[in-house]
């Protein structure tokens, strides 16, 4: 996947700090980690899903400030999905559609999309094996269990709902979560082990606060491609 500025930046929060974290000395477990990790598994099951990542700092806006956002299924080995991700602050968006023959991207500032057929230089593709984050649970839905430092399960909903807290100088060995002095995540899960997450961080004194949703889809539905507002005579916020 293509990357510029901050556009990714919820994903490096939500993959690339586990790197730091794999040799740390593990908590041992926590309370309500049976259900994360049946979570996680269920999710890594899924053959089709919609996920969205939720800017929530400010509340839960009823315009809805999805940050990254994914519509994908499996076909066979092959994973087909058509994925969007949004910086809030400047405007930019980038566009991703795989239908497992051809690779369409688009970002802002294109005047149209680009396209690599498969077998050609610049093409990439995800597959059961080596699946897109966003379809795997134990990257989507990581628990940091090395840098968890305690644990609540309650029950607000009917449903459980696990709350991390962590050590957040571990979090911090991350140079992308570099100035983090407060970190914590929760987790709803529902009856049939599917989640939902939400994480909650200080860093150099600015506090975020994402959420990630997960969708059943119908395996049968094809995925189909969302046309940037750029190209489909929209006017987004950043033009006007």
């Amino acid at each position: 996947m293509r990357k510029f500025g901050r556009l990714v930046y919820i994903y490096i929060i939500m993959v690339l700090c586990a790197a730091a974290l794999s040799g740390c000395g593990a908590f041992g477990g926590y309370e309500g980690k049976e259900l994360v990790d049946r979570a996680k598994q269920l999710h890594t099951a899924l053959e089709a899903a919609h996920i969205q990542v939720e800017d929530v700092t400010d509340g839960h806006d009823p315009d809805r400030k999805i940050v990254q956002e994914i519509w994908y299924r499996f076909q066979g080995d092959v994973m087909q999905y058509m994925y969007i991700g949004r910086d809030l602050e400047t405007g930019e968006e980038y566009y991703e559609f795989n239908n497992g023959t051809e690779l369409d991207t688009w970002h802002t500032g294109d005047a149209e999309w680009s396209f690599v057929a498969k077998g050609s230089e610049g093409y990439y593709s995800y597959s059961r094996a080596k699946r897109h984050y966003f379809a795997d649970g134990a990257l989507l839905f990581d628990d940091h269990a090395a840098a968890v430092t305690g644990s609540e399960v309650t029950y607000p909903f009917e449903v459980p709902l696990v709350r991390l807290t962590y050590d957040a100088d571990k979090i911090a060995q991350s140079p992308e979560m570099a100035g983090v002095t407060e970190y914590e995540q929760c987790y709803t899960i529902t009856d049939d082990g599917t989640c939902w997450m939400e994480v909650y961080y200080t860093q150099n004194g600015e506090k975020r606060d994402y959420s990630t949703m997960v969708f059943y889809q119908d395996p049968a539905a094809p995925i189909e491609r969302v046309e940037p507002p750029a190209l489909s005579g929209e006017i987004t916020e950043a033009e006007q």
